[in-house]
């Protein structure tokens, strides 16, 4: 027997793909993947409490 039969047979043979589950599993590798970027970490935010208001002058503002 061929070992690439033997293999495909083992594996479970011809799968029929469903449009729906290939549906989901894409919305949920999306959706991981925007609450990955999403996420802030703990150092970021330490950061960003400890980042200085901005001292540059507000040219609207400024008589220049």
């Amino acid at each position: 027997m061929d070992t690439n039969i033997a293999a495909w047979m083992i594996a479970g043979g011809p799968s029929i793909e469903n449009p729906t589950a290939e549906r989901d599993r894409e919305h949920l590798r999306a959706f991981r993947e925007s609450q990955r970027v999403a996420h802030i970490g703990l150092i970021d935010r330490l950061r960003g409490f400890a980042r200085r208001a901005s001292t540059e002058d507000d040219l609207v503002t400024c008589a220049a």
